[in-house]
């Protein structure tokens, strides 16, 4: 029970901000005509230059202003003075003025500035004694005018609700969808609290909103068990896996539907239920991009996890990428969208962006130059996720490719990112793509060796690499290419066919061996940098000169 009553009153401090941040946009209310006037709008309005600015206290506007005012402060006796009654209808007056007071607050929030402001009304319509306010659906749902005369006491002029619209305003309270509950709800939670809301109504969007969150999981555990019966008898995953992931915007979407009615229930007047309508809506439509979100992740999951990914090297990259712009794409519609429901123009928004397209461009340049180097890496299928990778001076595994940058986890374990604009000018070498791994080295031996150990040791290199099953035979290089300053070079060439670089390692570390113990056997050894230094002593003795004192190295 305390869970219920602190999540209504959760729900109902939620709905209260809703109305606090949205109420005040000007634009929502000219959309809702929901304008009504302060107490400072009360003496002095907007209105047409030819009037000068100032708004007649013998004006339509005025009595109009002043009856409402007069009934939000529940002064009905007062605001009774502003009906045509009759003299049947006198002992009625404050009953009457409350009644009609809630028929405008639901079926015609009036919109002051389009309400004379002039003492003698709006003559336009051919009209010079009355004038009309907006007009209410009648009980047979054809509208019906709200009218007001003028009336002359004594010098000064005034404005009043007509007897024929005072004689329609039981007909219009009585067509209320509330009009049966207003009658037996306690006299102190007829209060009025923001927003023009009444106390009762606050209570009551509380239970709305508790009630549309539980007839949802209710709604939503039956179609899921509804569903689960069906896609059992298929026998792929996908429909399942549907279901799984469209349960919660599923039941949001329920939450949404159900407030529409629900909130319709409490005779809400036309501000907040317009605002209510526009925020169903907007849930709604925020449940709908949900769910296509998470199918888009869905897909991107199975593609990635399916035997056709397994075919295409490149898809662990491109999937992804191409994932990421949907998401941000529905994202973008999601949100202007859902903002068009609470009265913002959209094609106002999207001049904007037009406008500010040239200054956005020229602010994020690198970022779009990223982005586009992401896609054009994504399409080059220069590298792939796992690739082991050379780029510029950076080595190590590829771990993610964003839409921004490339991440690369280096030898050292640490990360690098690099930004996709500068790997489409970088040098970019790929190891993964290797068909076969290179075995070059060049082996140098001492001077003192024979031609015939020479060929020996050529010969015997030679058998060596053929003995390895992983040979790439089409190409085996062997021979001897130079005369260094220190040693006999013997170069030596080969491609071996394994499936990794660690299997090359090994095969490499064999080799080197074998090398070494085909040198040791064919009597020669392995040359070192070596120099010989000559010093020359001058004999002070000897007649010719000096003699070489020879120092090797």
């Amino acid at each position: 029970m305390r869970r219920g009553r602190a999540l209504a009153r959760w729900c109902q401090a939620a709905l209260a901000a809703c109305l606090l941040l949205v109420g005040p946009r000007t634009a929502l209310h000219a959309q809702l005509g929901l304008l009504r006037p302060s107490n400072a709008e009360a003496t002095q309005d907007s209105m047409p230059a030819s009037t000068g600015g100032l708004m007649s206290p013998e004006s339509p506007r005025a009595s109009a202003m002043s009856f409402l005012e007069l009934a939000k402060r529940h002064a009905y006796g007062m605001a009774a003075q502003y009906l045509d009654l009759s003299a049947a209808d006198s002992v009625r007056g404050p009953e009457l003025a409350r009644r009609l007071r809630e028929v405008l607050d639901q079926r015609l929030w009036l919109s002051m500035e389009t309400v004379s402001p002039l003492a003698e009304g709006d003559t336009t319509d051919g009209d010079v004694t009355r004038d009309r306010l907006g007009v209410i659906p009648g009980a047979t749902g054809l509208p019906e005018p709200v009218m007001m005369r003028r009336v002359q006491e004594g010098r000064i002029g005034r404005w009043v609700f007509d007897a024929e619209t005072v004689a329609q305003i039981d007909v219009w309270y009585e067509s209320l969808p509330d009009a049966w509950l207003r009658g037996r709800i306690p006299t102190p939670l007829l209060r009025e609290g923001p927003f023009g809301v009444h106390l009762w109504q606050w209570f009551g969007m509380g239970v709305a909103v508790l009630a549309c969150v539980v007839l949802a999981g209710l709604i939503a555990l039956a179609a899921r068990w509804l569903l689960a019966m069906l896609t059992a008898r298929t026998e792929t995953a996908w429909d399942d896996l549907i279901v799984e992931r469209l349960r919660w915007p599923f039941r949001l979407w329920l939450v949404g539907v159900l407030a529409s009615p629900l909130f319709g229930l409490l005779g809400l007047n036309a501000r907040a239920a317009g605002l209510v309508e526009a925020s169903a809506r907007g849930v709604v439509l925020v449940a709908l991009f949900w769910g296509v979100l998470r199918v888009i992740t869905l897909v991107q999951d199975q593609l990635l996890l399916g035997p056709w990914a397994a075919g295409q090297p490149q898809a662990r990259t491109l999937v992804p990428l191409l994932a990421r712009i949907m998401r941000v794409s529905v994202g973008i519609v999601a949100l202007l969208v859902v903002l068009s429901q609470f009265g913002y123009s959209v094609g106002a928004l999207l001049t904007g962006v037009g406008i500010g397209g040239v200054a956005l461009a020229l602010a994020s340049q690198k970022t779009v130059e990223h982005l586009f180097g992401s896609v054009s890496l994504a399409a080059d299928k220069v590298f792939r996720v796992g690739d082991f990778v050379r780029l510029g001076d950076v080595e190590g595994t590829v771990e993610r490719i964003g839409l921004r940058s490339t991440s690369v986890r280096t030898l050292a374990r640490t990360v690098v990112r690099i930004p996709n604009g500068r790997l489409a000018e970088e040098r970019i070498e790929t190891f993964g793509e290797r068909d076969r791994f290179f075995f070059g080295h060049d082996i140098g031996v001492t001077y003192n060796t024979t031609p015939a150990q020479l060929r020996q040791i050529v010969e015997a290199i030679q058998a060596r690499l053929r003995a390895e099953s992983s040979l790439w035979t089409e190409s085996m290089q062997v021979y001897v290419v130079a005369f260094a300053d220190s040693a006999i070079t013997i170069r030596v060439r080969a491609w071996f066919l394994v499936p990794d670089f660690p299997a090359f390692l090994e095969v490499q570390h064999e080799l080197l061996l074998s090398l070494m113990d085909i040198v040791e056997s064919a009597g020669s050894s392995f040359a070192f940098p070596s120099r010989t230094v000559y010093h020359v002593h001058p004999n002070p003795g000897d007649d010719e000169g000096a003699r070489p004192m020879v120092s090797t190295d």
